[in-house]
């Protein structure tokens, strides 16, 4: 059996001759560990004030931008297939390098949405960034936004349609490229003008609250079709709807204010014939029957980190949401033992993997997972996860 077809027959909770092992991998550092390339000391670059213009051109030219993603993506596909993963997920996005003198370097990243991603290392000479802060923070401000940024979100969707298809022709004979729309609804609608805000504008400007909702669910929705025009089999979609301890919010009020949109996301998947699977990350049970009524075929993550005990999920739900992921990366894919990951990918395949309907899969992706630990996941799991299951 193929990838593609052990994937699928997960994805339908059918047992294939193996369970499939689906990749997470966006960074930088995984990539240059997996093909021998030397880190680009970008952060050192940008804080020498010649090279700080050239880059931020650079970076901010549309022709370079959207092939500087490809190329990357383009290696995160090639180290996954050396690794040995059946899939992996892809991601477009664009960002602006702008001066901020709230940021620590100065400049900061902001993307099309208004949040601000501030520039750092990871220790290995690779820069990454991290969401910190919000740029529309009132209802004015946020109208304004939007308005500037049309074309902006036109471009985006273009960029993002070609990109998907270029990826899909370029690897899907090798590795199912998973095409992820992201970022979600939910958190377009909070991060772009900071949770504390928000929170207070759901019980204050509900009518606002659900214009902006209206808003971001026909772009995420056209952003999606574009996505699926592409040669996917598999859609992955997502908001982060839990913390260590539990929903951000309550279930009742995400579902009120955004269920309609998780359903339309859910239907438009379903009329092209594709499979959704949707990342939330944190302490989710509380939504489990949600994703079910919303129309998703599986969820990622299941962060184990926040609790998320696997034999607890699927006794839940049963067969019915596929279950993707729940290997630790804060100390397991980090430093843990080959035994340790062994044990690990031994317990999660007893837990959730008899009957199909589970992939395995790290909770989620950092600089500092360790190829060499994926690489022990991944033959862990080839080596115990033969169907019929006998662990």
């Amino acid at each position: 059996m193929n990838f593609r077809d052990r994937f699928l027959t997960a994805m339908e909770h059918a047992e294939p001759d193996r369970v499939p092992v689906m990749g997470l991998i966006l960074d930088t550092a995984t990539v240059n560990q997996v093909l021998g390339k030397k880190p680009t000391d970008l952060v050192g670059m940008l804080q020498k004030p010649i090279l700080r213009s050239v880059l931020r051109a650079l970076m901010n030219n549309h022709w370079y931008a959207t092939r500087a993603q490809y190329r990357n993506a383009a290696a995160i596909m090639e180290t996954a297939i050396k690794l040995g993963f059946d899939a992996n997920w892809s991601l477009y996005w664009t960002m602006q390098l702008n001066p901020d003198p709230a940021a620590s370097m100065g400049m900061a990243f902001h993307d099309a949405w208004g949040r601000v991603w501030e520039i750092g290392s990871d220790g290995k000479g690779n820069m990454v960034t991290n969401y910190t802060r919000s740029l529309c923070e009132t209802e004015t401000q946020w109208e304004a936004w939007v308005e500037q940024k049309r074309p902006v979100y036109d471009q985006l969707i273009a960029d993002a349609t070609t990109f998907h298809k270029r990826l899909t022709q370029a690897y899907n004979d090798r590795i199912l490229s998973i095409g992820y729309a992201a970022p979600g609804v939910f958190e377009n609608c909070w991060q772009p003008m900071g949770f504390v805000n928000f929170t207070k504008l759901v019980y204050q400007q509900r009518d606002f609250v659900k214009r902006m909702i209206a808003f971001h669910t026909d772009f995420y929705l056209r952003y999606l079709e574009g996505v699926l025009q592409s040669d996917v089999d598999i859609v992955l979609g997502g908001d982060d709807l839990g913390q260590k301890t539990g929903p951000l919010m309550r279930p009742d009020l995400i579902d009120t204010l955004y269920g309609e949109s998780y359903r339309r996301i859910a239907e438009l998947v379903h009329r092209y014939k594709k499979k959704l699977l949707w990342h939330s990350c944190g302490n989710i049970y509380l939504f489990l029957d949600k994703f079910i009524e919303w129309g998703f075929d599986g969820i990622i993550t299941l962060e184990p980190t926040a609790g998320m005990d696997l034999a607890k999920v699927r006794e839940q739900v049963g067969h019915k949401l596929v279950l993707v992921g729940n290997l630790d990366v804060s100390y397991l894919l980090v430093r843990g033992t080959r035994e340790e990951i062994e044990e690990a990918v031994k317990q999660a395949i007893r837990a959730a993997a008899t009957g199909g309907g589970y992939i395995l899969s790290p909770s989620h992706s950092h600089a500092l997972v360790d190829a060499t630990r994926l690489q022990w996941m991944i033959e862990a799991a080839h080596r115990w996860g033969r169907y019929p299951i006998s662990i």
